[in-house]
């Protein structure tokens, strides 16, 4: 599974958002959630397939491990670097003092 990074953009926004008062802050959250209710690109999949029951559910949600061949073989290698992240540690820290530093205001 690959962690999406937020765009400038967004984080932007965020720390202008969080600088607003709770009922301001409220306000934009109703808003955003009113931009989905009115989106009208929704696209709608439909299957033939019968939906899945409990025991389909269950076997999908069991995690196996692979062994680390398997994982070389398939080329699961290298998310960090996929990222554009040198030092993994690194970049935990500094998303760790950017969220500090996000809350404080």
């Amino acid at each position: 599974m690959m962690v999406k990074q937020f765009s400038p953009e967004f984080l932007t926004a965020l720390e202008m958002g969080l600088q607003l008062s709770p009922r301001e802050r409220m306000a934009m959250i109703e808003e955003l959630a009113a931009s989905f209710r009115d989106e009208s690109a929704w696209e709608v999949v439909t299957s033939d397939e019968p939906p899945m029951d409990d025991e389909e559910i269950a076997a999908l949600m069991q995690i196996e491990p692979l062994p680390p061949a398997e994982v070389i073989a398939l080329g699961l290698l290298g998310a960090w670097a996929d990222m554009e992240i040198e030092d993994g540690a690194e970049w935990v820290n500094g998303q760790k003092r950017r969220k500090i530093t996000l809350y404080k205001n």
